[in-house]
């Protein structure tokens, strides 16, 4: 039997008998290409993961382009791959290109506010546009006096006729023929009224003259520029109203309108039929303005025969209303 001697000096090697188990090392051996990683302990391998480190530093370590071109071929992207002609990243360009993001963001919310700002402007421009040329082109006011009147002007009356000795007596033997009673009531305006009423009641025949005579004088609550003429133009418009339109309160009917020809400045006549007690009335209405005066003149009698009293027609009333007012018409010039 061969008796194994030690080991020629400064080869470093144990015998076999007194090596450790394959797979441990200490790094004082090297009977083996393969080199562990200081980390590997007995019984442990390396992972995948080490695999391909081990890999890279074997590939890099290699002399030449050619280790260089391998480790760039390992791990490039296959041809066609989504991100293959992508190239990565270069540090910092995540922080660049979010803070362009953020650039752009704020870009697009100026570029809305001058739009929404500029719009609003425009239309205000329209609006004030529309207005200007309402306010530019709008018809001219009726001009306005510059002050009222308050007092009376030429040719204005003051004071009117008396109504009783104004109107004729051929006027009031052709309409009211027969005994005739006169009554003359207390004039609320002094000499700026008058009137004077005259009654036949003698069967079969039944008639009412009532003569109202007025000058108004100037007024600040009348139309226009106030004068006593506005005045009387006021009063006439209304007298004309409450014809055709009577107030409830006055239980009359409404009138059958019409105007009167060369009368004064201008008059109308009304014909109502107001009925009481089961008996009607023709009721004739004359309303004269001459100036700032207003002329009233009613004409009534009986609408049909009865309770022997003879029915009298509204031509033959109004008659006897257009003569009264001419007679006034007369005593006032």
């Amino acid at each position: 039997m061969v008796q194994q001697g030690p080991p020629p000096p400064g080869s470093g090697r144990l015998p076999a008998s007194g090596r450790p188990p394959r797979g441990w090392s200490d790094g004082d051996y090297a009977d083996d290409d393969e080199d562990y990683p200081p980390w590997a302990v007995p019984g442990a391998g390396p992972r995948a993961a080490d695999r391909r480190q081990r890999e890279r530093h074997r590939l890099r370590d290699r002399p030449g382009p050619v280790g260089e071109e391998a480790e760039a071929g390992r791990y490039a992207r296959p041809p066609g791959h989504a991100d293959a002609a992508e190239p990565p990243d270069p540090p910092g360009r995540r922080g660049r290109d979010g803070r362009g993001r953020k650039a752009a963001a704020r870009a697009r919310r100026a570029r809305r506010a001058t739009y929404v700002w500029g719009g609003a402007f425009v239309a205000v421009l329209l609006i004030v546009a529309g207005v200007g040329y309402v306010y530019f082109h709008q018809p001219s006011p009726p001009p306005v006096a510059d002050s009222l009147v308050t007092t009376f002007q030429p040719g204005e009356f003051r004071t009117v006729p008396n109504a009783c000795s104004a109107v004729t007596a051929a006027t009031l033997d052709q309409y009211l023929p027969g005994k005739r009673r006169t009554v003359a009531p207390k004039s609320l305006y002094g000499g700026a009224q008058s009137q004077c009423d005259w009654t036949v009641d003698n069967k079969p025949r039944y008639r009412v003259l009532q003569v109202t005579v007025r000058a108004y004088p100037p007024s600040g609550l009348a139309s226009g520029n106030g004068s006593a003429t506005f005045a009387a133009k006021d009063a006439y418009q209304q007298a004309s109203q409450l014809k055709a339109h009577p107030l409830k309160a006055s239980h009359q009917p409404k009138a059958t309108m019409s105007q009167v020809a060369g009368l004064g400045n201008s008059a109308f006549a009304a014909l109502q039929v107001p009925s009481a007690g089961g008996a009607a009335n023709n009721m004739l209405t004359v309303v004269v303005r001459e100036r700032n005066a207003l002329i009233t003149v009613v004409s009534q009698g009986p609408a049909q025969h009865r309770g022997g009293y003879a029915a009298v027609s509204p031509l033959r009333l109004r008659g006897a209303a257009v003569a009264a007012a001419r007679d006034i018409l007369a005593q006032m010039h």
